[in-house]
């Protein structure tokens, strides 16, 4: 089965590329030798790669999208973290789409995400840098901008330990990329085979499947919320996997938006 290196693949992370860095965590036990453990953290793909994927849509209304999106009401760091990987892709289809307005909107619930999971003020000036940017209309700073704090908010994180919160930037990137691109296949590229293939994405379905159920937080794992998302998320894998081509047909594009909204959705408040 084809593996297709589109718009999903790389939204992730935002999110998820395909080199990871090993971390080694030492931890002491009374009357007992050091414990080594074997942490990976997945590196981010460029915005460059990103936004190059983006036209491969071709002409689609970006605008409709975020004009319907609904800010986030996360009680918990697990949603707090999904919020915060949602935000970096709406943020990118607004880099897109150029829409200043959603952009600052976007880059401020960002920053207020960022702060509750601990990332340190001296990076969360993001809207200011970008409000800026956007007055000058200096679109490939914003990219950079944007870029950068994003891998700033990972590396934080990575070095405070919050490796479940790393865990869900990725989850949240990937299922509002999801739900965002499948909304557009269904809306403006109606019977365009070919755009669904970005769809097709084996690797990073796989990747969350094996990494959610092994948090170190077992708490959120036991969450109905979660546990639902789990199932969810394996019958995205199954939609994916049943293609020989790399592409869907109508009623599969309904059901992966159908399931993404629903674990959003579920996120999100």
């Amino acid at each position: 089965m084809k593996r297709i290196i589109s718009f999903l693949l790389i939204i992730i992370l935002i999110i998820m590329g395909c080199s990871r860095k090993a971390k080694k965590e030492e931890v002491p036990e009374e009357g007992k030798e050091k414990v080594t453990i074997q942490v990976y953290y997945t590196q981010p793909a460029p915005f460059s790669m990103i936004l190059s994927d983006l036209e491969k849509l071709g002409t689609v209304n970006y605008h409709r999208i975020l004009k319907n999106r609904k800010p986030g009401n996360p009680k918990s760091l697990d949603k707090i973290a999904f919020c915060l990987g949602a935000g970096v892709a709406d943020a990118l289809l607004g880099v897109k789409g150029k829409n200043k307005n959603e952009i600052m909107n976007i880059t401020k619930e960002m920053v207020n995400y960022a702060e509750v999971l601990g990332v340190s003020k001296s990076f969360l000036k993001l809207s200011d840098s970008v409000k800026v940017f956007l007055e000058q209309d200096e679109w490939v700073q914003i990219e950079k901008k944007l870029e950068d704090y994003k891998s700033t908010i990972l590396d934080e994180l990575y070095n405070l330990e919050s490796f479940d919160s790393v865990i869900f930037i990725h989850y949240g990137g990937w299922l509002k990329g999801l739900q965002d691109v499948t909304q557009l296949i269904m809306t403006d590229l109606k019977g365009d085979k070919e755009a669904t293939k970005t769809l097709a994405n084996i690797t990073v379905v796989v990747a969350l499947l094996h990494d959610l159920p092994n948090l170190f937080d077992k708490n959120v794992v036991k969450q109905p919320y979660f546990q639902k998302s789990l199932d969810d998320l394996s019958s995205i894998k199954d939609i994916i996997f049943s293609s020989e081509d790399g592409c869907f047909d109508k009623l599969q594009v309904e059901k992966l938006n159908q399931l993404a909204t629903e674990i959003v959705e579920n996120f999100m408040n």
